[in-house]
């Protein structure tokens, strides 16, 4: 019997021994923070272990202290059970999930009756609206973590779980949440699931493709050509929805990697309106980004990797209590704020960007990227190395720093070839809309200063919030609207970057730190 310990409550699971650890968490849907999915790489799944267990090998054994060893944490990944057995999970404060986002106006004109639910499928979070559809009103909206979580951080290793044989697992944890999004919304409006006469989903290409438990081999090769772009309908039985008189519709791709989220985003902040040139970037483990020349739209989608999720990141983490989330230079001196207000033990990807903002301009990070101790005035250095964020025990290894570096060289490198395939450079941009919960509260300057953002591009950055949020509501609410997000998807030109001659320069270019 193993015994799950966790602030709320407790959760006994009968299993057959030997079993690894992580592999119980997935099977049986627990939670427990595993960007890397169980590989052994993240160091990010530690808990507490008493009873039965095989003893940590070498490896494990070197990456705890003699005081961890002692009170038995162990990492997930590398613990066999062997026997009865208690385990206790650490807890951290919620997630702070991005929910609200600015929208077009949107008349009523539905395409169903009774009550409709929008959700956003993110990599990382899930969100969702309910409506009434006779006058488009909100009547509630909510969010959670993606229960997909648990099988790693980024899409990659996700496509890759799902090709191994997960693909049934990785479908049950989306529907889960889903249908946990759908029954928290129709209980905070007083709706029953019944009167929801339709759901839209949106989400990134690959989202799509595991929540419909499609093959995603052509998502996992070259040429990279999905066989199934979406805008299509479907039925609640098909996804196991606690909807059963709702009309499902999944919205419509632009490529393999320019999913139904950017639609979304492209149509709720109306960027192909006029003939100003806008561009519209959503700063994630997938980095998508769509420009409106004022006459064609152009997009790109860039792997930028986990790193702004907190994973890849020795002590990140996603924008929960007690995560450093802005990091300011006050007379020279480094200065942290934390979610919640909480003592500092991480860094989420805001303050991340600003943390090495700074170390870069008091010197402590030159523009290859290497730590230079030897500009150490103030004691943030360590004695192995690192450096400190500020006061805190918080620390930023030189790995840390090559993994920012790599995606953002990725995000800003995708920016620049769209600019130069449309023949735009950033003077001739009206706006840039900054979409999704990373890139709402990230702090433009800082993004601009270590190179994530182009130059020039901060003063123009405008944040939209949960955009691909808003279009799928947008779209639940006016036919006309729906039609129009396909119209889009259709339309759009994906500039690809793999072998772009353009975007291997810049990457080599941007993966350098601007000078101070």
């Amino acid at each position: 019997m193993l015994r799950i310990h966790d602030a709320s409550r407790v959760t006994s699971i009968e299993y057959t021994a030997p079993a690894l650890l992580s592999s119980l968490f997935s099977q049986h849907g627990i939670s427990c923070e595993m960007p890397c999915g169980g590989q052994r790489r993240c160091l990010k799944c530690r808990v507490t272990v008493r009873g039965g267990a095989l003893p940590p090998d070498a490896r494990e054994a070197s990456l705890l202290t003699d005081a961890e060893l002692a009170a038995g944490v162990r990492f997930a990944c590398m613990t066999t059970l062997t026997g009865d057995a208690d385990v206790t999970l650490p807890h951290h404060g919620g997630m702070r999930i991005q929910t609200a986002g600015s929208t077009r106006e949107v008349s009523p004109e539905p395409w169903a009756g009774g009550f409709g639910a929008a959700i956003d499928i993110g990599t990382t979070t899930m969100a969702g609206y309910l409506y009434r559809l006779s006058d488009g009103a909100l009547l509630a909206s909510d969010s959670l973590p993606n229960p997909q979580g648990r099988f790693g951080a980024d899409v990659v290793t996700r496509i890759e779980r799902s090709l191994g044989g997960d693909a049934e697992a990785l479908a049950a944890a989306v529907r889960e949440g889903a249908n946990e999004l759908l029954a928290r919304l129709c209980t905070a409006a007083g709706v029953d699931s019944a009167e929801t006469g339709a759901v839209v989903f949106t989400g990134n290409t690959a989202m799509l493709y595991l929540l419909t438990e499609r093959n995603p081999y052509a998502l996992s090769r070259s040429p990279f050509e999905a066989d199934e772009l979406f805008g299509l309908y479907c039925t609640p039985e098909s996804l196991g929805l606690c909807t059963p008189n709702a009309k499902i519709y999944l919205m419509r791709s632009i490529s393999a990697f320019v999913g139904g989220d950017i639609t979304a985003g492209i149509l709720s902040s109306s960027l192909c309106e006029g003939n100003m040139p806008r561009l519209l970037v959503d700063i994630g483990t997938n980095g998508e980004m769509a420009l409106w020349d004022g006459k064609k739209l152009l997009c790109c989608a860039t792997a930028a990797g986990p790193a702004f999720e907190g994973a890849g990141i020795s002590q990140g983490c996603t924008a929960r209590e007690g995560a450093i989330c802005r990091v300011t230079l006050e007379g020279g001196q480094i200065a942290v704020q934390t979610v919640g207000d909480a003592p500092a033990d991480g860094i989420c990807g805001s303050g991340l960007l600003d943390a090495l903002a700074a170390f870069t301009k008091l010197g402590l990070v030159d523009e290859t990227g290497c730590i230079d101790e030897d500009a150490d005035e103030e004691g943030y250095v360590t004695a192995d190395g690192d450096l400190r964020v500020g006061s805190t025990q918080v620390l930023f290894t030189q790995k840390d720093v090559r993994a920012v570096q790599l995606a953002k060289s990725a995000i800003c490198s995708g920016l620049e070839t769209l600019l130069e395939t449309a023949g735009l450079t950033a003077d001739d941009l009206d706006a840039v809309y900054l979409a999704g919960g990373f890139g709402t509260v990230l702090n433009p300057a800082s993004a601009e200063a270590i190179g994530l953002l182009p130059k020039g591009f901060a003063a123009k950055t405008v944040a939209v919030g949960n955009a691909a949020g808003m279009g799928a509501a947008a779209v639940l609410r006016n036919r006309t609207l729906l039609a129009e997000s396909e119209r889009l998807a259709r339309e759009g030109e994906t500039v690809p970057l793999a072998e772009n001659p353009v975007f291997m320069e810049k990457f080599v270019e941007n993966m350098m730190f601007p000078e101070v």
